[in-house]
């Protein structure tokens, strides 16, 4: 039998390693984003995010002036940062540098890099906490770091921003432990991570009392009582924040309402998407045919292997708990083929506004790094005494390294704004439309880029991308599929739209643009304004103004 976990603190040099060991994880995942700060991965969110960054500056440097949810997209629509995750948390980390004019996506890409390391970090603590083993940790870290799981979330920066799931588990074991700091802990993680992205922290608050309860049970309630009264306390603050943070979402569901079953259909895993990995993993790659983006959940072989090798001393402190945690998790992402997913949404309501079921294969990752790091810390305490115990301990880790390397799908932005883009920055305040609009059934089309590019002029833009779209925005695309027809510029119009922008980039054929041109200079309402450059290399945007009928 092997001896229990120490909790040991690690030493400087511990932490060193494991930073290097993080950072590592990170950049191979992550590939090759690390090369440039102006390379994103080829998606809207990062352009997305972008915007709500900026965007949340803007209210802030404002003091809310226009309020504090408003923003330049859905025009007319109003508290538009609600239609998705406000990520509150890293816009107020990133706002002072935003205002102070350091650029949005290098901002954008250091908070990307903190969450990183910061989930990296916050796993090996953790990991070390629970398992007592350095080799472990570093397992559990380089797995929850670059398991071909995230490397489909490497484009969202709120699912990057995981680090306060792991601490509350170590706040949690702190606590069990007696530790009241600990438990004042559990409550700051808990509310930070509803803070830095309303999927996981929601998950987070239903999966912790069973989290807790199954560790009770083992320790037959042996558990200081002052420090569950001071936990109590915590979540019951933690609590107040998330309900507080909810509010405004109330009431932008009256607009937006509740996800369909469908939505969440499509969005739900299943047990066979743990085994299935993006394209963008070099090593697992292959297996992305059999499934779609959000229901690729596979954790990795080597971590899995680990885990599994933990549950086999299913006596041991935490292994239960995070193992039936870990299990919940997994049936949970499964949506409604699952057993707890529809009883969550029928008796949680914020459960009613979320579309992505299998996201909650996060919360699995979490359980099994930790069962990794258990299972690969009692191996070492059984082999210790054994030659190059050492040896086989980084071999265990280079091969968990091999598994996180990637090739992710990239862009490269501009470092200043576009021609067309310092030109409107000159206009007085106006409402813009970007055409070619998407449709309805293809959204967002190529909004993500034009609320991106906002940020150089601020004006109100009736484009937008967001994860619900308001009704104004959707009837607008049905009233404008024959642009430049007579019944799209009445529905632009209508919508309070000064200047229409045409550009050239975004058009599928040469043709398509040249009739769409044709059809608006032979019109008698518009005046042609110019013709400017969009990004270098990207073709052409003419400008049109509106007349007033």
């Amino acid at each position: 039998m092997t001896a229990p976990p120490s909790h040991a603190r690690a030493s400087r040099r511990d932490w060193v390693v494991a930073t290097f060991v993080v950072l590592a994880a990170g950049v191979a995942s992550t590939w090759p984003l690390a090369t440039s700060p102006w390379l994103i991965p080829d998606h809207q969110d990062p352009l997305f995010s972008s915007w709500r960054l900026y965007t949340w500056a803007r209210n802030l440097a404002s003091l809310g002036a226009d309020g504090w949810f408003s923003g330049n997209q859905f025009h007319p629509a109003e508290t538009v940062l609600l239609y998705s995750d406000a990520i509150l948390l890293p816009a107020l980390i990133g706002a002072p540098f935003i205002l102070a004019g350091v650029p949005v996506l290098l901002v954008y890409n250091g908070l990307i890099w903190l969450s990183i390391l910061s989930a990296g970090l916050a796993m090996y603590a953790c990991a070390r906490y629970l398992s007592g083993s350095h080799w472990g940790s570093l397992a559990a870290a380089i797995l929850f770091v670059g398991a071909p799981l995230r490397l489909d979330h490497v484009m969202h920066l709120e699912l990057l921003c995981s680090a306060f799931l792991p601490l509350a588990v170590l706040a949690t074991a702190r606590a069990f432990d007696g530790s009241r700091r600990g438990a004042w802990g559990l409550g700051a993680s808990v509310a930070a991570q509803f803070l830095s992205c309303i999927y996981y922290g929601v998950f987070l608050i239903t999966l912790w009392p069973i989290l807790a309860a199954v560790e009770w049970l083992r320790r037959r309630g042996r558990v200081p009582m002052g420090a569950v009264m001071h936990a109590g306390a915590a979540l019951a603050l933690a609590g107040v924040v998330a309900g507080a943070y909810s509010l405004p979402y109330q009431r932008a569901r009256q607009v937006v309402g509740d996800r369909g079953d469908g939505e969440i259909d499509r969005f739900s895993g299943s047990f066979d998407s743990y085994v299935l990995s993006p394209a963008s993993s070099r090593l697992w790659g292959w297996s992305q045919a059999a499934g779609i983006s959000e229901r690729w959940l596979f954790p990795g072989l080597m971590g899995s292997a680990l885990a599994v090798s933990a549950v086999t001393a299913p006596a041991a402190p935490w292994v239960a708990a995070v193992a039936v945690t870990g299990l919940v998790a997994a049936d949970a992402s499964r949506g409604s083929a699952g057993v707890v997913y529809p009883l969550f949404r029928r008796v949680l309501s914020p459960y009613r506004g979320l579309r992505v079921p299998a996201r909650f294969g996060m919360l699995t990752l979490t359980m099994v790094a930790l069962l990794a790091a258990i299972g690969c810390g009692t191996m070492g305490r059984a082999f210790a005494a054994r030659p190059r115990a050492g040896v086989l301990a980084a071999l265990v880790l280079l091969l968990m390294g091999i598994e996180t390397l990637a090739n992710v799908p990239v862009r490269r932005m501009p470092a200043t704004a576009p021609p067309i883009y310092k030109f409107l920055s000159m206009l007085p305040p106006t409402v813009i439309a970007h055409a070619p609009l998407p449709r309805a059934s293809r959204l967002p089309g190529f909004d993500a880029d034009f609320i991106y590019f906002a940020q150089y002029h601020r004006h109100e833009i009736v484009n937008g991308n967001s994860g619900f779209y308001p009704p104004n925005y959707l009837r607008l695309l049905a009233e404008t599929t024959n642009l430049p027809g007579n019944r799209s510029m009445t529905a632009l119009r209508r919508a309070g739209v000064e200047y229409l922008l045409v550009h050239e980039r975004y058009f599928s054929t040469a043709d398509e643009y040249g009739r769409a041109i044709f059809g608006l200079e032979a019109r008698g309402d518009l005046d042609p304004i110019g013709t400017w450059a969009d990004e270098p290399g990207r073709g052409e945007v003419r400008v049109y103004r509106l007349r007033r009928e």
